[in-house]
């Protein structure tokens, strides 16, 4: 065990020279008057080991503990004070089997430690003598008025003391750090939460959005397999068609053929019959006077049915022209299974296209800006318009949009400044249907030429169309390129329709007027071959009559098929030039691809109307979405990720926090485990202690054994009284109490020596004794040094140093037991 050898003490408060005491093992007292400075030797002890606390040195500042002079002597300049300890056995880890700590303080209050002369800090003072159980505040060195702190002090002040021996501070200091640290943690984690909660906000946001784009992407690429099953159906259709238009083509070319012949040999058989009946005539011209009547009467005749002939020819031609003219004046607009079905039902009009006329020259614009709208179905209420819905449900034939007119509204707008009008104001259609014209065209502009629409479009939003069907829609989506359309031969072929009608007509009314002539003149010239007749010339020549009027009837009948015929043919070539173009435009659309796709080989196989209603709903559904933010599919992942990564970091600081708590668990039953060996220990040895001291029995026990905080309670039963309380004891008792108390907690944790400055005061003799025989006993194990005036304990010291005061200077010598005993009666006189 390392032992204090000596104490070296210069400028020291009262000790202004230097003094070296050796100080041997056993028990030592220091004795002296009151006022001589004999505790000054141990604030020496405890001012070397490194306390700071000036008011334990019993000293207002730092640098009152330097000697401040008397009338008769100077003050010093510094205070020093140097301990030597025996470390032979290699406690202390030096070397060195003698080392030497010292202090030094200068006026300044500048302190500075030296261990064997280096220079060191306080801390490593405290860390190297900590090994050998020598701390600056130990519980082995009691001052002055300790004892009586220890009866003054509540139960948790009490508690105190254990937990400072059990070394719980560390424990303490370790469980507020860690609250500290998870004080932080749950403010990250609030702050993670909140970030995390926006993030999770962002991405659901991200994620309605990305699913909108996928079904956007979905319902598109249903759109565009459903649109190219239609066009392969369309395509390989128009083929088909083009095919057989062409093999009927042909057989009606070859039929013409035929009637051209048949045609031909009627008219030669005409004319053998015409000549015959011109011989026959002449004959008849010669034999009667009817001659000239009769060949007049012929030639009226042959005249009036040429002219009427001509005229039912005419007519049939007019009918033609008229068909070709509505044809190629309506747009090419297909119309679908539903309408079919529904047309004739009550209230339907028709569709837009159909009901409405519009010049050669914007065709294209409305056929662009109308796009689908053209087969819209318009209806009178929405009445009837819910029964169309219904019929088509429930035949399941198909789907349409329909426009019923008490319904339908829209708002007239400004023209915009460069525009040539709005297209509602181009076509037209009966005034009831105006509603519906103008929710369709009376909000697209039709201006002269793209670049126009692009001055407009920078200055305000409207859809506009150019005639070359160039798209500007106000969201500002822009279609355009080359659009395959019927062009100006169109127009020119109707204006050739109309020009052929009139002349045809014309020439009707004058057939009409020469008609009613020859009626007139063969009344006239009926009268007078009736006077004239030739009975057997007029019967040859009725025979001829008939035989002609049946030959022409004939022929007649084989024109009129003819007629019908290059009907057909002129029908069939405008159907085969507009599949024909169809077809080029098909392909073109199609492209080069010599195989069907697997992705649209399911919609192949299904009918045009279910394509029809896949296709509706795939835009319904588009429409549906509204506007759709496609880069969602890429931003969604990215915050995905984002987020998943930060729900990993939060994660870990939640893991974290769950740790920090595991370890203040684990912190607080290390502790509680500490405190209680501890407590266990000092109450075992307390227990031990007053047994020697007072032959009695004690305990130490906690207020709420259940709460470590609680206040601890002394117990002590002295012989032959009942059990108290340190507080319910005499004075004598309570002192007694104390040193039992104090003598288990250095027994729990033993050091090299005690210095106790006169804690037996208050206890008389009997206690005294007691206290002595303790401490000698104790003694053998470690130095004790008692700083006392008591008789009874200085006869029992193995070691007696008095201290004396002159002219403020304390001095210390050792002194033989009877001296010691003069000093302690003149002390006492004097006390008197």
């Amino acid at each position: 065990m390392v032992k204090i050898q000596r104490l070296v003490i210069q400028g020291f408060k009262s000790f202004k020279r230097k003094v070296s005491i050796p100080l041997p093992t056993g028990f030592s007292v220091v004795t002296g008057p009151n006022g001589s400075g004999k505790s000054n030797l141990s604030d020496a002890i405890s001012f070397v080991l490194g306390r700071t606390s000036s008011r334990t040195l019993r000293a207002k500042r730092t640098h009152e503990l330097i000697f401040h002079g008397s009338k008769k002597k100077s003050g010093s300049d510094f205070a020093k004070v140097a301990i030597y300890f025996d470390n032979s056995k290699k406690i202390l880890p030096l070397e060195d089997e003698s080392v030497s700590i010292s202090r030094r303080i200068n006026k300044k209050g500048v302190s500075t430690y030296r261990l064997n002369g280096k220079v060191i800090t306080r801390q490593q003072v405290i860390d190297i003598f900590s090994q050998a159980g020598i701390h600056p505040d130990g519980h082995n060195i009691i001052q002055q008025g300790d004892v009586n702190q220890i009866v003054e002090m509540d139960a948790v002040e009490r508690r105190e003391i254990i937990d400072e021996i059990s070394g719980i501070a560390e424990y303490d200091e370790k469980k507020r750090k860690a609250e500290k640290e998870l004080e932080q943690i749950d403010v990250r984690i609030r702050e993670a939460e909140i970030l995390l909660q926006e993030k999770y906000q962002v991405i659901e946001k991200l994620r309605k959005e990305r699913d909108a784009a996928l079904r956007y992407k979905k319902f598109d690429k249903e759109l565009k397999d459903v649109r190219a099953a239609l066009l392969w159906k369309d395509f390989s259709g128009t083929k088909r068609g083009l095919g057989n238009a062409a093999e009927k083509l042909e057989e009606k070319e070859k039929l013409m053929e035929k009637l051209e012949k048949d045609i031909k040999d009627y008219d030669d058989k005409i004319a053998k019959e015409e000549k015959k009946l011109d011989g026959l005539t002449k004959q008849v011209f010669k034999a009667s006077e009817q001659i000239d009547v009769s060949n007049r009467i012929t030639k009226l005749r042959s005249e009036l049915e040429i002219k009427q002939d001509k005229i039912g020819s005419n007519r049939r031609e007019i009918d033609r022209l008229q068909s070709l003219i509505e044809r190629v004046s309506q747009l090419d607009t297909k119309i679908s299974p539903a309408f079919k079905s529904v047309e004739n039902l009550r209230g339907v009009f028709g569709t837009v296209s159909n009901l409405i006329n519009v010049p050669a020259e914007y065709r294209t614009a409305v056929e662009v800006a109308g796009g689908g709208h053209l087969n819209d179905i318009v209806v009178d209420t929405t009445t009837n318009t819910i029964k169309c819905v219904k019929y088509l449900k429930a035949k399941k034939i198909g789907r349409a949009r329909f426009l019923p007119l008490d319904r339908v509204r829209s708002e007239k707008k400004p023209l915009p400044t460069g525009a040539i009008k709005w297209l509602s104001e181009l076509i037209t259609h009966e005034s009831r249907y105006g509603p519906v014209m103008n929710y369709i065209f009376g909000s697209t502009a039709l201006v002269k030429n793209a670049d126009r629409a692009g001055e407009i479009a920078k200055r305000q939003r409207v859809r506009m169309v150019t005639p070359d069907g160039d798209l500007f829609e106000a969201s500002g989506a822009i279609t355009g390129g080359f659009y395959r359309k019927r062009g100006a031969g169109a127009l020119n072929e109707i204006n050739k329709y109309l020009e052929d009608k009139k002349k045809l007509e014309k020439e009707i009314d004058s057939l009409h007027i020469q008609i009613r002539d020859i009626n007139e003149d063969l009344e006239i010239l009926a009268e007078k071959e009736k006077r004239t007749k030739t009975a057997d010339l007029e019967k040859e020549r009725i025979r001829l009559d008939e035989s002609l009027y049946r030959l022409r009837e004939k022929r007649k009948e084989v024109y009129e098929r003819r007629v019908e015929l290059q009907q057909d043919i002129s029908k069939l070539n405008i159907q085969k030039a507009k599949l024909e173009a169809k077809s080029e435009d098909l392909k073109f659309q199609w492209g080069e691809k010599d195989e069907i796709e697997d992705d649209i080989q399911d919609y192949i196989n299904m009918s045009v109307a279910k394509l029809k209603e896949l296709e509706t709903n795939a835009i319904e559904g588009i429409q549906t979405l509204g506007p759709v933010n496609m880069k969602a599919l890429e931003e969604f992942e990215m915050i995905k990720t984002e987020f998943e990564d930060f729900r990993e970091k939060v994660d870990k600081i939640v893991d974290e926090k769950n740790s920090i708590m595991d370890t203040v668990k684990k912190i607080e039953k290390k502790r509680k485990e500490t405190f209680i060996h501890t407590m266990s220990s000092i109450a075992n040895h307390f227990r031990e202690v007053y047994l020697e001291l007072t032959e009695g029995e004690a305990g130490l026990e906690l207020e709420d054994p259940e709460n470590l905080e609680s206040g601890l309670l002394i117990k002590a039963q002295p012989p032959g009284k009942k059990l108290l309380h340190i507080d319910s004891m005499s004075g004598g008792e309570k002192t007694l109490t104390a040193f039992a108390f104090l003598f288990a907690v250095q027994r729990h944790k033993p050091t090299p020596f005690y210095i106790l400055d006169e804690a037996d005061a208050t206890l008389d003799r009997e206690n005294t004794k007691r206290v002595v025989n303790l401490i000698k006993k104790q003694s053998n194990l470690a130095q004790f040094i008692v700083i006392s005036h008591n008789d009874t304990l200085v006869r029992e010291a193995d070691q007696i140093y008095g201290v004396s005061m002159e002219d403020g200077e304390s001095k210390i010598f050792g002194i033989e037991l009877p001296q010691a005993e003069k000093m302690i009666e003149k002390e006492k006189q004097k006390n008197n």
